[in-house]
């Protein structure tokens, strides 16, 4: 257990060493408002960056551009620009929520993710579980909108004693902010009320007052609309390999002693649901996913040997039943618009059903063995098309079962996904 753990923590290391992000082209303005024609190493990023990667042509060497140095900066559809803002890093964890309902600002600098650019324009800050949202209406200066959750605590009189409890409450200060600072003829009060501090909801809402101010309005600042959930079909072939990792002495019927032979190869077809989560940051190339797979073996394994009484034989049978749940990460690797590469790694979990070792010979009445397996770890790689037909190579590594024999298996796996 100890053992497969450690390897798999060894693949995903190895997933994450092998994943590369290309460098795109985009540019910089430096703090003379020069810009820069250059390449920029794109990691879509989840965390607000306050660096850069870049390199003037694509065989040059890598440079570094620090929010020092450098005002605004874009790169496929991103863009970020640098502002000195307050900004409020209270906690939005349950446990070290604030009792203090008004925002607690400290000033710093930061690139702010541009996402609706107009006569208002809308900036994103992400860090870790800390999003914020700020606004700028023409030259005015750029604010936070502002959105609080905070800890009331109450004194409940219960008979003669007093009982302390918390409540959740929060601060949605941004409404009033948007109906006064954001607003045009077609924009209701009930409009800014029923806005969410949600991105797609603050969007919506500022390209409305930007269509207002100006009916030939287009946000340049396009939203990717992602698929971050994948539900695909993958049935298979197994190419199953089934081995004694111990002497045959631990459920002889007599006292002979004989060593059990390899059972046949066997192939067969498994069946898989998979469950792909697709991470929000990195361009989409990560994902986590697990996939219940109904597999089997079976398989038959005659010895004859000789005893006092003559020549004798021993019929082993497995019937080896599971459901197999690998739960793993997956990288992807663009090779065009609609074509990707794959490599994935799994911690296999598997839960065996009616799974027998039924031992017969000539002399006794047979023997039925319940087979309990354990985990074990799976690699694969592959190819998917138009995010809907996949095909995948799959190793399973060595997996014990009842105790005496190691089941290996290589698949090949074919994925429709549903949505």
């Amino acid at each position: 257990m100890k053992k497969q753990s450690l390897l798999f923590l060894l693949m995903i290391l190895s997933l994450t060493t092998y994943a590369q992000i290309k460098f795109e082209q985009g540019y910089f303005i430096d703090n003379n408002g020069t810009k820069t024609e250059c390449f920029i190493k794109n990691v879509d990023w989840h965390d607000n960056p306050s660096q850069i990667q870049y390199k003037m042509s694509e065989d040059a060497k890598v440079k570094m551009g620090y929010i020092r140095n450098i005002k605004e900066f874009g790169v496929s559809d991103l863009k970020y620009v640098r502002a000195t803002v307050n900004i409020d890093m209270s906690s939005e964890e349950l446990n070290h929520l604030s009792a203090n309902k008004n925002p607690e600002f400290k000033e710093a600098t930061l690139f702010l993710k541009h996402i609706v650019q107009g006569e208002a324009n809308l900036y994103q800050y992400e860090e870790g579980n800390l999003i914020r949202y700020f606004y700028q209406v023409g030259d005015k200066d750029i604010q936070q909108l502002i959105y609080k959750t905070y800890r009331v605590t109450q004194e409940i009189v219960n008979g003669v004693r007093k009982e302390r409890t918390n409540k959740i409450d929060k601060n949605n200060r941004y409404k009033q902010q948007l109906w006064t600072d954001v607003k045009c003829d077609n924009i209701k009060e009930s409009d800014a009320v029923k806005t969410n501090y949600k991105k797609n909801s603050l969007v919506k809402y500022f390209v409305k007052y930007n269509e207002c101010k100006d009916p030939s309005f287009v946000n340049t600042r396009k939203q990717e609309d992602r698929d971050l959930f994948n539900l695909t079909i993958r049935p298979g072939i197994n190419f199953s390999s089934l081995k004694p990792n111990i002497d045959e002495s631990n459920f002889v019927i007599d006292n002979s002693s004989r060593d059990i032979g390899d059972f046949e190869d066997k192939s067969g077809l498994r069946f898989g649901i998979e469950a792909e989560f697709i991470l929000p940051f990195n361009k989409n190339k990560w994902g986590i996913f697990i996939e219940p797979t109904y597999q089997s073996y079976k398989s038959e394994l005659v010895i004859e040997y000789i005893n006092f009484l003559g020549t004798n034989t021993r019929t082993y049978t497995v019937d080896y039943k599971s459901i197999e749940l690998p739960v793993g990460l997956r990288h992807y690797m663009f090779v065009s618009d609609k074509s990707k590469l794959f490599v994935n790694a799994a911690y296999v979990l598997d839960f065996e059903f009616d799974s027998t070792l039924v031992v017969r010979n000539n002399s006794s009445t047979p023997i039925v063995n319940k087979l309990k397996s354990k985990t074990n770890i799976a690699i694969g790689c592959g190819y998917k098309y138009n995010d809907r037909y996949s095909i995948e190579a799959r190793y399973a590594t060595t997996r014990e079962i009842g105790g005496i024999f190691d089941y290996s298996s290589f698949s090949v796996i074919l994925g429709y996904s549903l949505f």
